[in-house]
């Protein structure tokens, strides 16, 4: 299938130099990164985290130049069912269940270049280091697909959230995302959800 090209909406040079430089770019130049490619669509494309939250942790960016959720439109509607779809078969592909993963958008992300995370629930990972790794995966901060896709149809947009609302979700305590357990450190954490975690086979589309 030919694929469009990914876009950016502002070809001034400042701008270039930005997209070309500046860390918050950083996922539109792995874009251009056909080695971390794991499959696409002629809208999108799933990418690998290169700072997996969990065993499995992958990412679906638009082609299209939306570098937040508050600039989707109702004619995102689409894009956004097209980014899950393609997600959907990445995991399918490599033969695991979708039940096993959540689907979400964060509020306030620092990254440019909308972002769906595909993540297991498993949170088992040497690069989930701080406390706001976990609470940015377990907390309001992370919209799911569906709830996204919700907001978008039934208003057109998404709602910004202020910015004290995410800070505390932020800063708040750490909530197990199986059962009602919380505490305020995350080597605790850590140690807690691996007894609701079962061993399982590595994902082969997503090894390095």
């Amino acid at each position: 299938m030919e694929t469009a090209p990914c876009t950016m909406a502002n070809s001034e040079p400042e701008t270039a130099q930005l997209v070309t430089e500046h860390w918050s770019y950083q996922l539109v130049r792995e874009l251009n990164d056909e080695s971390l490619h794991l499959k696409s669509t002629i809208k999108s494309i799933a990418i690998r985290d290169l700072y997996p939250k969990a065993r499995y942790h992958f990412l679906v960016l638009p082609r299209k130049d939306i570098n937040t959720l508050h600039e989707l439109s109702i004619d995102d509607v689409a894009l956004l069912e097209d980014m899950y779809g393609l997600a959907q078969s990445v995991i399918k592909e490599g033969g695991l269940d979708t039940k096993q993963f959540n689907f979400g958008y964060h509020l306030k992300p620092h990254m440019k270049r909308l972002h769906l995370h595909v993540i297991s629930k498993d949170f088992d990972s040497p690069c989930l280091k701080r406390r706001h790794h976990w609470t940015i995966f377990n907390s309001d901060i992370f919209q799911s697909h569906d709830a996204v896709l919700a907001e978008l149809k039934m208003h057109g947009k998404i709602y910004e959230r202020p910015d004290a609302y995410i800070a505390a979700l932020r800063n708040g305590p750490l909530k197990c995302n199986v059962c009602l357990y919380e505490t305020d450190n995350l080597q605790t954490m850590k140690k807690h959800i691996a007894v609701h975690t079962k061993p399982h086979l590595m994902l082969p589309a997503l090894r390095q």
